[in-house]
C-alpha cells in the first residue's frame, strides 16, 4: 500500500491542529508509547512577532474543575435537559466519562509539568463578580447556579510565566510539555483530506510549501483543528443569525468538519456556540470582546428598547439576539447598542483583555490592538458614537446603515428615563439586573457602540463518543479517527465557563490515549 499511496511522511498518531486540545492529545499519545506528528496550518512563532494564535492561547486560560464527579454529572445532565437536548443512555455515558476526566484533569496537568496557579491567577475583573469566592486559587462560580450539582463548579488556572498570563501562560506550559517530549510539529501544513482504505482512516493529505504531502498514520488520526468561527458560509448556514463576529483563532475555518464529512461523519451541535456580544469595526480585521462593567449603561435593540439584564449569561447571551422579525425584515437585535454615559466612558476600556484587544504576553502582531484606558482614542476613530443628549444620540444611531431605520429618539429617551427610575428605586422590575449594578445614565455626554452576536467559539462539528471516536450517521465509529476540543464539542446549547479548555484537556487525554492504543495497520 505504501507504493500505491506514495507516503511522504509517517507517524503512528497524526494530530491535526496545534492548540490546547492538539497539545494534550499529542502528549497523551506520546506518553502511551506512540510516535506522534502534529500538523499545524499557521506559521510558527517568529523572534519578533507571534503568528501562531490557537484559541487556547487567546482565551481566559481557566478550566472547569468540578469538586465531585457525581455532582458534575448531575450538573452536566441538567444543562442538557433545560436546553431540550436529547439525554439518552448514550449521552449519559458520554457525560459520565466527561465528568470523570473533568475531575481528574488538574492532577493530569500537574503530572505533565504544568504548574497550577494561586490566588494571583484570578483576575480582578472576575473577583468583582457577585456570588463568587476563591479558595487556594480555585474560583467557585457556576454559570447556572439554579441547577442541581452546580455547587461543584470551580475554575483553576495555570501559573503565570514571565509576561505570559491566562491563556497565553496555559499554552506556553502545554507547548513546553510538547517540546520536552521532542514531538515533531510541521508548521504551515494544513490538512485537506483524509486517506482511507476499506473504511479505515490510514493517513492525511496535507499541503506544505505548495506541495501535496501524504502522511501515513499507522495507528490513528486525531482532529483537534477547532471550529468554524472564521468560515462565513458555515456561520450563515448553521448559526441561525447573520452576521456573527467571533474573536479567537483566525485559522478556525471548519477544516476538520469538511474532512470528516468526506468520510461519512455525522455532525452535531452545529447551531451551538459559546457566544455573547462583540464589537467589530470595518477598518480593523479582528473582533473585540466586551468588558463587563455594565454600570451606568444599558443594551437596547434597533428601536431603542431595552431587552435584557445587562449582567448577561457570559456564554449563552448570543441566543437572545437570534430572533428574526419577518415584518420589519431584519434581526431587531443585530446589531444592538450599548448605551452609556460619561461616567462609564471614564471607568474602564469597553473591550476586554482577550481576543484582538490588549493581547496577553506572547500574542502580538498587526491584527492586535491596544485599546485606550479611557476609550477616547476609539471615540476619535469613530468606533464610539458621542452626543450631548439622548435624543441626539438616537438620531446618530438612526443614521447608521446597520440600524435599518428603526431607531426612535422618543423611544430611546423613554427607555433611559424608565431605567433611571429603576436605578433610583434600587429594583429592576423588567429584567432583574442586580441592585449593585443599577446606576442611572445621567452624566452627559452620552455614547453608543454597536454590538454583534459573537464570542469565543462555535461548538459544532463531527459527533464523537465517550472514547473520542468520530461517529458515522449510523452511530458507528469511523475506524482510526478521533477528535478533541471544540471541533464537535460535547458542550451543546449551554456551557459552563472554562468548559472548552477543560474539554481540550479531557478529550485530548481520551483521544490521544485511545489513538495510541490502536493496532498498527499493515
Amino acid at each position: 500500500m505504501n507504493k500505491q499511496i506514495g507516503w511522504t511522511e509517517e507517524a503512528e498518531v497524526v494530530v491535526v491542529g496545534y492548540g490546547g486540545a492538539g497539545a494534550v492529545a499529542a502528549v497523551a499519545a506520546h506518553d502511551a508509547g506512540a510516535k506522534v506528528l502534529i500538523l499545524e496550518k499557521q506559521p510558527s512563532d517568529s523572534p519578533t512577532q507571534t503568528r501562531h494564535t490557537p484559541s487556547t492561547r487567546m482565551s481566559g486560560g481557566g478550566w472547569f474543575w468540578p469538586t465531585d464527579v457525581d455532582r458534575a454529572r448531575l450538573y452536566l445532565e441538567g444543562m442538557v435537559k433545560i436546553a431540550n437536548e436529547i439525554l439518552d443512555a448514550e449521552r449519559k455515558e458520554l457525560l459520565s466519562i466527561f465528568a470523570e476526566h473533568l475531575a481528574s484533569n488538574t492532577d493530569w496537568m500537574k503530572e505533565i509539568g504544568v504548574p497550577i496557579g494561586g490566588e494571583e491567577s484570578v483576575s480582578p475583573m472576575i473577583r468583582q463578580e457577585h456570588g463568587v469566592h476563591v479558595v487556594e486559587g480555585r474560583l467557585f462560580m457556576a454559570d447556572f447556579p439554579e441547577l442541581p450539582g452546580s455547587e461543584c463548579s470551580s475554575l483553576i488556572w495555570s501559573k503565570a510565566s514571565g509576561n505570559y498570563r491566562s491563556g497565553a501562560a496555559l499554552f506556553k506550559h502545554l507547548s513546553e510539555a510538547v517540546k520536552k517530549r521532542d514531538i515533531q510539529i510541521m508548521w504551515e501544513t494544513p490538512a485537506v483530506h483524509l486517506v482511507t482504505h476499506d473504511g479505515e482512516v490510514r493517513g492525511v493529505v496535507a499541503i506544505h510549501g505548495g506541495k501535496e504531502l501524504r502522511i501515513k498514520a499507522s495507528r490513528a488520526v486525531v482532529f483537534t483543528c477547532g471550529g468554524f468561527e472564521f468560515n462565513h458560509w458555515m456561520k450563515e448556514n448553521y448559526l441561525g443569525v447573520v452576521p456573527v463576529h467571533f474573536h479567537g483563532n483566525p485559522g478556525n475555518t471548519g477544516d476538520g468538519i469538511n474532512m470528516a464529512m468526506e468520510v461519512g461523519a455525522a455532525l452535531w451541535h452545529m447551531n451551538k456556540a459559546s457566544w455573547r456580544v462583540t464589537m467589530k469595526f470595518p477598518d480593523f480585521p479582528m473582533v473585540f470582546a466586551t468588558q463587563r462593567h455594565e454600570t451606568a449603561s444599558i443594551f437596547v435593540d434597533k428601536r431603542g428598547k431595552r431587552f435584557t439584564n445587562e449582567r448577561f449569561k457570559m456564554h449563552a447571551f448570543g441566543y437572545e439576539l437570534t430572533n428574526y422579525d419577518c415584518y420589519a425584515q431584519c434581526y431587531p437585535k443585530v446589531p444592538c447598542y450599548w448605551i452609556f454615559d460619561e461616567e462609564r466612558r471614564a471607568l474602564a476600556p469597553l473591550a476586554s483583555y482577550s481576543g484582538a484587544c490588549n493581547p496577553p504576553g506572547g500574542v502580538m502582531g498587526d491584527i492586535y490592538y491596544i485599546w485606550s484606558a479611557d476609550n477616547k482614542a476609539e471615540i476619535d476613530r469613530g468606533w464610539i458614537m458621542k452626543a450631548n443628549t439622548i435624543e441626539e444620540l438616537a438620531s446618530k444611531i438612526l443614521a447608521d446603515p446597520d440600524n435599518s431605520g428603526l431607531m426612535s429618539p422618543s423611544v430611546l429617551r423613554a427607555t433611559v428615563k424608565h431605567y433611571n427610575e429603576y436605578c433610583r428605586k434600587g429594583e429592576d422590575l423588567d429584567f432583574h439586573k442586580p441592585q449593585g449594578w443599577l446606576q442611572s445614565l445621567e452624566d452627559p455626554p452620552f455614547y453608543a457602540v454597536k454590538l454583534w452576536p459573537g464570542g469565543p467559539n462555535t461548538q459544532g462539528g463531527p459527533k464523537r463518543n465517550e472514547r473520542g471516536q468520530i461517529l458515522r450517521v449510523d452511530n458507528t465509529p469511523i475506524p482510526r479517527l478521533y477528535s478533541a476540543g471544540e471541533l464537535g464539542s460535547v458542550w451543546g446549547m449551554l456551557y459552563q465557563g472554562g468548559g472548552n479548555i477543560a474539554e481540550c484537556i479531557a478529550f485530548g487525554r481520551i483521544a490521544g490515549a485511545n489513538a495510541a492504543a490502536e493496532k498498527v495497520w499493515k
